[in-house]
């Protein structure tokens, strides 16, 4: 955080850093996860009811792949929608897995068992990850006429094709706690861990209908706190979680994947900026700051699947808030991987995945990351794949078993081929724009080059000219000087434009610019000739004859 200084024409200024709590974070043990998704056959089995050799040879490989990558934390989902990819008491077998709910494996397979077996003799951890209240996701079979679900039908509501139980009713959240207790005791898991379902995405113009469990359960809440009942269900259901696990076995920890924004700043001070769309806590009613606040999980993922810029969840702008708000707990950023792969893929810069990583690692409280999802991991790019195996992720990181050395050089000095970053509009408020925009460059920054400083302003009869000095005196005759503002756009943000590249230590902004320059914010950067800045200085306005600091 920074507040606005006033100056008068040829204000000296210091440079430092841009702020107390971003730090470099390259620690003894860096968490680098993957999700392995079941339901629908996202990752594995890559089809139902596949004979058990052929499922087998299918998870060591995937398993493998994620251990060349030096990945070192597997996500496991082993209950995808009210079934179990493991030998349970409590739970059909999954349909995933045998291609019939309630059908067994022949011949026998546990199949989280062989998981844990494996990850554990690589030195990996393996967490079981539970979809809690999911019955059946998109697509139809029959249910287990045994299962919970099938023997308790007043228990289900069908929503958007999908079938759920009810958080609402008591009896389905000790049912679930049962089932989860269950894997506990008798596997050597190193940790739960839920997603960001738990009460289903809302859709426009239809009510989840849980009507009758509010007015049988709502007590205080009924009739006009629906909303407020409904996160104090998911509110029970995750304290009595971790309340079961830690009376049974410390050890395991809890952890959260919640969707990556919290709470939009227009709706709460705590929130986060960017524009107003869909968030955990109202949408959801998943508030994942009370149980960061309460200590009822271990560690909290965000889902950060927005690019760098996105208007509603710009990546270094949420990693900020996350990194502000994890309470002193484990905080690691979700990335969505499937953006940038496939035929169908969202991210258009190539190296998203790789500038998140190293926009992450800047924040003194994220200790990690994780991958959505593993069956990617073979669809990357060969820029990717590159920019992960060569240079992010060069060697083993820790966990219980291993140690981190990692590269952390960002631009080879052999190569004048920096990687771009596509201008969309960034998502900051004033106070944070700075830092912001120096992550969302990240790949650009050459931190040896001279930074941009004592800014001066003066007026003329043609413009203003505005001059500036370099922090380190410099012989480079390659050496060149960018111009940039950062306009505000009207569905909030700011979007970059170039004004100038120029060998002079200074700039002449014409009297009938096309902007106000009282309304926009300057910066300025040292450029080599291979494409890479500096680092970038306080940004600034100009009121008059006078330089404004953000």
């Amino acid at each position: 955080m920074r507040g606005n200084a006033l100056s008068t024409i040829l204000l000296l200024i210091t440079f430092g850093c841009f702020s107390n709590s971003i730090a470099q974070n390259h620690s003894a043990k860096e968490f680098r996860g993957v999700w392995i998704a079941t339901v629908n056959n996202i990752d594995w089995p890559s089809v139902p009811g596949l004979p058990v050799e052929v499922q087998k040879r299918e998870l060591k490989e995937l398993i493998e792949r994620i251990e060349k990558l030096n990945l070192n934390v597997v996500i496991f989902q082993v209950r995808p929608a009210s079934d179990a990819l493991y030998q349970s008491e409590t739970e059909p077998w999954s349909y995933f897995l045998t291609g019939e709910q309630g059908t067994r494996p022949s011949p026998a397979f546990d199949p989280l068992s062989y998981a844990i077996e494996l990850c554990h003799s690589k030195g990996m951890e393996l967490h079981a990850w539970f979809n809690p209240f999911r019955v059946r996701n998109a697509g139809f079979y029959k249910l287990d006429p045994l299962s919970f679900a099938a023997k308790n039908p007043q228990f289900i509501h069908e929503y958007d094709h999908k079938l759920f139980l009810d958080p609402g009713i008591p009896q389905v959240r000790d049912h679930i706690i049962k089932v989860i207790m269950e894997v506990v005791r008798k596997y050597k898991i190193d940790a739960i861990h839920f997603d960001d379902y738990f009460y289903p995405y809302p859709v426009s113009g239809i009510k989840f209908p849980d009507q009758k469990s509010f007015r049988q359960y709502g007590k205080d809440f009924y009739p006009n706190r629906p909303a407020d009942w409904r996160r104090n269900n998911i509110n029970q259901f995750i304290s009595a979680v971790h309340d079961s696990i830690k009376s049974v076995k410390p050890s395991v920890s809890l952890g959260i994947s919640p969707f990556g924004v919290w709470r939009s700043k227009k709706d709460d001070p705590n929130g986060s900026p960017g524009v107003k769309g869909t968030t955990s806590f109202d949408d959801l009613y998943v508030d994942v700051y009370k149980w960061l606040s309460r200590g009822w999980i271990d560690y909290v993922m965000p889902q950060l699947y927005w690019e760098q810029g996105n208007q509603f969840g710009d990546f270094a702008a949420l990693t900020k808030w996350w990194n502000d708000h994890c309470f002193g707990k484990p905080l690691y950023i979700g990335q969505a991987l499937y953006k940038s792969t496939g035929i169908d893929k969202v991210f258009e810069n190539p190296r998203e995945i790789s500038e998140q990583i190293n926009i992450l690692r800047k924040f003194e409280n994220v200790h990690g990351f994780a991958l959505y999802s593993a069956s990617h991991l073979s669809r990357m790019s060969l820029t990717a794949f590159n920019d992960l195996t060569m240079s992010l992720l060069p060697t083993s990181a820790g966990n219980q078993n291993n140690q981190i050395a990692v590269n952390t050089s960002q631009n080879p000095k052999s190569s004048c081929t920096p990687s771009s970053v596509p201008d969309k509009i960034l998502m900051a408020d004033k106070k944070s724009i700075a830092d912001t925009i120096d992550f969302r460059y990240k790949s650009l920054i050459d931190k040896g080059l001279p930074v941009p400083a004592q800014f001066s302003v003066i007026k003329s009869r043609t413009g203003l000219e505005i001059n500036w000095i370099t922090a380190t005196y410099t012989l480079d005759n390659n050496l060149k000087f960018k111009i940039m503002i950062f306009e505000r756009v009207r569905r909030g943000g700011y979007l970059k434009r170039n004004l100038k590249t120029t060998k002079d230590s200074q700039f002449l902004l014409p009297g009938k610019s096309e902007f106000n320059p009282a309304r926009v914010f300057f910066s300025i950067v040292s450029v080599n000739n291979c494409g890479y800045q500096s680092s970038f200085p306080k940004l600034f306005r100009i009121r008059g004859r006078r330089i404004i600091f953000n």
